[in-house]
C-alpha cells in the first residue's frame, strides 16, 4: 500500500510537469478530450461502455490479457455487469493528436473503486484511445491501458 501511495504522489508529480495544457490544445483537440471526458461521466460504471465503441472496434484494459472486441464487450457486461462500483475517477490529458476525423488520445486515469468483494482499491492506468468520429460524434476504434498501480 505504502508503494501504491508513494506511486500515485509521484505520477501526481509529473503530471503537474507535464507541458500539455487545455490553454494550448486546438479546438479539434478540445473536441477529442470533451467526448472522451464525457464518455468516461456516462459509462464510468462499465456496463455500456459499447455504446460508445465502433462496430469494428477492438482494446483492452489494465489486465486484460488479449484485445477484445465491441461485441464481446458487450456480452460481458450482459453477463458480468460493471465490474465494481467507481467511488471516484479523475482523468489526466497527456498528449492528443486530432487529424480530420481520427484522434489518438493519451492520457493518466485514476481510479478509486470498490471491487465485488466491498473492498476499496486505488487503479492507476495509462491509456491510449483512437477515436474516430462517426455519427456526428467521436467513438473508439481502439484503447489500450496498462495498469500503472503496485498492488504491494
Amino acid at each position: 500500500m505504502k508503494n501504491a501511495l508513494f506511486g500515485a504522489a509521484a505520477m501526481a508529480a509529473t503530471l503537474y510537469a507535464y507541458p500539455a495544457t487545455a490553454q494550448s490544445w486546438s479546438p479539434a483537440q478540445t473536441e477529442v478530450w470533451q467526448a472522451v471526458s464525457n464518455h468516461w461521466a456516462n459509462h464510468v460504471e462499465g456496463s455500456d461502455w459499447h455504446e460508445v465503441m465502433t462496430a469494428d472496434s477492438y482494446g483492452w484494459g489494465g489486465s486484460a490479457l488479449l484485445p477484445r472486441s465491441r461485441d464481446q464487450f458487450a456480452a460481458s457486461a450482459r453477463v458480468f455487469g460493471a465490474e465494481g462500483k467507481i467511488l471516484h475517477y479523475e482523468l489526466n490529458p497527456l498528449a492528443i493528436t486530432a487529424r480530420d476525423d481520427v484522434a489518438v488520445v493519451h492520457y493518466m486515469a485514476m481510479i478509486t473503486e470498490e471491487d465485488h468483494k466491498g473492498e476499496r482499491e486505488f487503479n492507476v492506468e495509462r491509456c491510449s484511445d483512437v477515436m474516430v468520429r462517426e455519427s456526428g460524434g467521436w467513438k473508439f476504434l481502439g484503447w489500450g491501458c496498462a495498469d500503472m498501480s503496485d498492488d504491494d
